[in-house]
């Protein structure tokens, strides 16, 4: 087993699953954990993947990295052949998150040698589903690591003071390379996360020099771009990060790939957080009027933001949706043996009926009675009222008749 003076240890072995033998990673705390990751880089690419296991609370925790592997060489490796290298060196950050209540985040990180299984092997040949059988990887010393042969920068970066201001006044970037070695070019790709707008820059450079600015304008300012994404849909970020893949060229035409990102405040996230408390408090106050509860007493789901609960027999959900604030009431899975178009006409009929109260709807397969609230104006006796509705609803010939014709075992 591999060990440092770390919070955890880490192991690699192999596992026969059906014909062919898988790549694990496990690793082990001295406390118990509910969760563990491991973020994968590749050395010179901008490729990435996030393996991820959760669950009950215990000192071991097995990661599929041959998986993780596979899908960053997927990703890196564009052209009919693979990498040339016999071998390929990969980053791994490993977090564990401790079951206790801290939730505390224990964090290592390694590199590690892995010798390619697909060199030579063009790219349409490579296995689509089924990972390459890769031999155990070797644990790289720090004092093996190379030195990276660049300082990348980037300007303006945002410190504090009127976040709009920066945001409305910001309209390029300026990337900063200093470096040892002579460059010839530089092809850059500027995004902000979750968006689809890429602005694209290529520009050859002065192979003398040592330092070099590169300026990335952009098609719209930071402002107009983080509107662009929805506020409430994004609401649970502090920051937003504008990421930086760069292909360099040095003068011996070989490429060296890097990522980079400047982070932006999100305006939404004070005023959308504080909206969110008195949606909780309105939940609150229901609870302690109708079941004399606390709503502390709740399952809170993995998603910030979301409540779950039973009460006598019934299912309920209530949190963010888009935009928006929504009440779930379960009431049962669909008969699977049903007409699926004859359902869907019942369902749009029951809502006609009703006409602008409660809407029945579709959630994980079962028939769910729907409320959605507007955050501007929630409070807790239009919640309650709406609670009321929904019984009412629930308990109507019209939901039994539908329900007696179109529901199945749960």
């Amino acid at each position: 087993m591999a060990t440092t003076e770390k919070p955890f240890e880490i192991r690699f072995y192999k596992e026969a699953i059906f014909d062919d033998e898988q790549l694990f990673m496990q690793v082990s705390a001295s406390c118990l954990a509910d969760e563990a990751s491991c973020h994968v880089t590749l050395e010179n690419y901008t490729a990435e993947q996030t393996a991820l296991t959760s669950g009950t609370p215990s000192l071991n925790w097995d990661i599929a990295i041959g998986s993780a592997f596979h899908g960053v060489m997927k990703d890196a490796f564009k052209e009919d052949l693979g990498n040339e290298d016999e071998y390929l060196k990969f980053h791994l950050t490993i977090k564990v998150r401790t079951a206790d209540p801290s939730k505390k985040i224990l964090e290592e990180k390694h590199t590690v040698l892995v010798k390619n299984p697909l060199i030579g092997v063009k790219k349409q040949d490579w296995p689509e589903w089924d990972e390459p059988q890769f031999d155990m990887p070797e644990m790289l010393r720090e004092e093996a690591l190379r030195q990276d042969d660049f300082a990348i920068s980037i300007s303006p970066q945002y410190t504090g003071g009127d976040m709009f201001g920066f945001l409305d006044g910001t309209g390029h970037f300026v990337v900063t390379v200093l470096s040892g070695l002579p460059l010839k070019k530089f092809d850059v790709t500027a995004k902000l996360m979750h968006e689809w707008r890429e602005e694209k820059l290529s520009v050859d450079v002065n192979p003398r020099a040592k330092g070099h600015e590169i300026v990335v304008d952009l098609s719209t300012n930071l402002l107009d771009q983080v509107k662009g994404l929805g506020s409430y849909s994004h609401s649970e970020y502090e920051k937003f990060d504008y990421f930086f893949e760069l292909e360099i060229t040095d003068a011996d035409d070989k490429k060296h790939r890097r990522k980079v990102s400047a982070q932006l405040p999100n305006p939404y996230y004070e005023g959308i957080a504080a909206e969110k408390d008195i949606a909780r408090d309105a939940l609150a106050e229901v609870f302690k009027r109708k079941y004399n509860e606390d709503i502390a007493e709740l399952d809170i789901e993995s998603q910030e933001g979301w409540w779950a609960w039973r009460k006598d027999g019934v299912s309920y959900q209530y949190g963010w949706k888009d935009d928006a604030i929504v009440l779930y009431r379960y009431l049962g899975a669909e008969d699977y043996d049903a007409d699926a178009d004859e359902v869907s006409d019942a369902m749009n009929k029951f809502n006609e009926f009703n006409d602008g109260a409660a809407e029945l709807v579709y959630v994980d397969n079962y028939f769910v009675l729907q409320y959605e609230f507007s955050p501007e104006w929630m409070d807790a006796d239009d919640l309650e009222k709406k609670f009321d509705e929904l019984e009412d609803i629930a308990d109507s010939d019209e939901m039994s008749e539908f329900l007696g014709a179109y529901e199945g075992e749960s």
